[in-house]
């Protein structure tokens, strides 16, 4: 973890490998469950961050919004594993914190409507997790989010299949977060 979050801060790295080190975040997080904890506080403000400067980049061309939405997966699969990493365990409420913040992510990545199909069932995905695993802590939240209700009824309304079942999980999940 020391040596991505270092990779992560570096500039000489190429941007196209930052994407898929964030995601290796949330494989981490998956693999180790709760011990995820001492990482926390390192990756969940370069999360904050990308997710950040991924909303606020214009995209001028094709190259930058595949850059962008290849960003943003990569964002997304880290808070979904780490959230899956800590379903179940005594520890969730540390998440409590940065649940805000992650749905202003997903309220924004709606809003601009570039995102790919791959983003949007990651995005549709980590709103379930965010349910799942913070229950009756985030059920509020998320009723507060302005567009969670509608991204998740586009979703389900998709033509693809991956997006429908991915949103048809988070419905259940975000019901059940909701009437706790």
């Amino acid at each position: 973890m020391t040596q991505l979050l270092k990779d992560l801060s570096s500039n000489q790295l190429h941007r196209s490998v930052k994407p898929p080190i964030f995601s290796c975040f949330g494989d981490i997080a998956l693999a180790i469950g709760e011990n995820f904890e001492k990482y926390l506080m390192y990756s969940m403000p370069m999360l904050q961050s990308a997710a950040d400067l991924s909303t606020h980049t214009a995209s001028a061309d094709d190259d930058m919004t595949e850059y962008t939405n290849s960003l943003r997966n990569g964002i997304l699969e880290a808070y979904s594993g780490i959230f899956q990493g800590f379903k179940n365990s005594p520890k969730t409420q540390l998440l409590i914190p940065y649940a805000p913040h992650i749905l202003q992510f997903l309220d924004s990545i709606y809003m601009e409507k570039d995102m790919d199909e791959v983003v949007m069932k990651t995005a549709i995905g980590l709103l379930g997790d965010l349910a799942d695993t913070l229950g009756s802590n985030a059920g509020s939240l998320i009723q507060q989010s302005l567009s969670s209700k509608d991204f998740l009824n586009e979703c389900l309304s998709s033509e693809d299949h991956m997006i429908k079942e991915s949103a048809e999980w988070a419905k259940l999940a975000i019901s059940k977060a909701i009437s706790v």
